[in-house]
C-alpha cells in the first residue's frame, strides 16, 4: 500500500534544536505539521514519530523529541501525493525551510501552523 500522512506535534515553548546537517533552529511556541510518505511501512514511520525513544535520523526525528505528539491522519495515496499535500500545508502555516524536503523539490515538509 502506498500511503502519504500528516503528523501534528505541540511546542509548548519556544527552543533552539539542532537538526542534523540543517544545524541549529529557533522554533517558536506553536503547532507544527510533518508531511511525509512510507508506502507499507506508513504506520511504523507514525509510530516512530510518537516515541521520545529513538536514534534521530530524519529532520524530524529531533523535533519530535522535543514536543508533544498530537494526532496524525494517513491516506492511500502514491508518494508523490506528499509533495501535494506539503503544498497545502504551506499554504495555511509558516514553512520551516529545507525540513524534510531533501529527496524533492519542495521548499519544506514541516510547518508551524499556529
Amino acid at each position: 500500500m502506498d500511503a502519504v500522512y500528516a503528523v501534528f506535534f505541540r511546542l509548548k515553548e519556544g527552543k533552539v534544536v539542532e537538526v542534523g546537517a540543517l544545524g541549529e533552529i529557533m522554533f517558536e511556541s506553536g503547532i507544527y505539521v510533518y508531511v511525509g510518505s512510507g508506502g507499507s511501512n506508513v504506520f511504523k514511520r507514525v509510530e516512530r514519530h510518537f516515541s521520545q525513544d529513538k536514534n534521530c535520523f530524519w529532520h524530524v526525528d529531533y523535533f519530535s523529541v522535543e514536543a508533544e505528539p498530537l494526532d496524525y491522519f494517513i491516506l492511500p495515496e502514491s508518494s508523490s501525493f506528499e509533495c501535494v499535500l506539503a503544498g497545502i500545508a504551506g499554504a495555511m502555516g509558516e514553512p520551516v525551510e529545507g525540513f524534510g524536503s531533501s529527496d524533492c523539490g519542495c521548499g519544506s515538509h514541516f510547518f508551524r501552523l499556529v
